[in-house]
């Protein structure tokens, strides 16, 4: 959601891509050390390829203790490390390029969605936000952290919302349920 855009309630979704991303970052990272240790094979005296591996490996580890603590894993940064290395000191930059590119994409993709409602309408989060107005929706119900969308053309959307976010984006089902009437009677 824009920082400046403000919604009486936002509803945070589950995001069930979290372990699929996260595998690929550990697999990307495991590709990147590969990829360091057979350019240090070819120019066993380049420091720059020696200090972007040591960076690496530093990262990595950092993220193995934060997996230990049970602490959410990102991979942007170490896929960018790598990439940018790979990118200045090797021959091997259209692997760094994608490297990068897949450390861009991991962080959109590890996000979670979210759902802005306000008096304006309803707004889904993303690349491209989506804006949908109360008069499209016959109903919308948040009931044991499921949100139901109701659409006026038959289209039902059901997500789970996530309760482990933010204490800030908190959301009382009764309360919202009642919000959400209030602004279909409106509309």
């Amino acid at each position: 959601m824009k920082k400046n855009t403000v919604h009486d309630y936002v509803v945070v979704l589950k995001n069930h891509n979290r372990k699929t991303i996260e595998m690929t970052g550990w697999l990307l990272s495991v590709l990147a050390i590969i990829i360091f240790l057979v350019n240090i094979y070819e120019s066993p005296t380049d420091w720059g390829i020696f200090s972007s591996l040591f960076i690496l490996i530093g990262l990595l580890a950092s993220n193995i203790v934060d997996k230990r603590k049970k602490k959410k894993t990102s991979f942007t940064t170490i896929l960018l490390c790598a990439g940018i290395g790979l990118n200045i000191f090797t021959t091997t930059a259209y692997v760094g390029s994608l490297l990068i590119m897949a450390g861009i994409v991991e962080k959109y993709l590890s996000k979670n969605k979210e759902i802005g409602f306000s008096e304006g309408g309803i707004v889904f989060s993303g690349l491209f936000p989506k804006k949908i107005s109360w008069a499209e929706l016959n109903n919308v119900v948040l009931k044991d952290d499921l949100l139901t969308m109701d659409f006026n053309n038959n289209k039902l959307i059901q997500r789970y919302t996530d309760d482990e976010e933010d204490d800030e984006y908190e959301v009382e089902s009764d309360e919202f349920n009642e919000y959400c009437r209030e602004k279909l009677k409106k509309s």
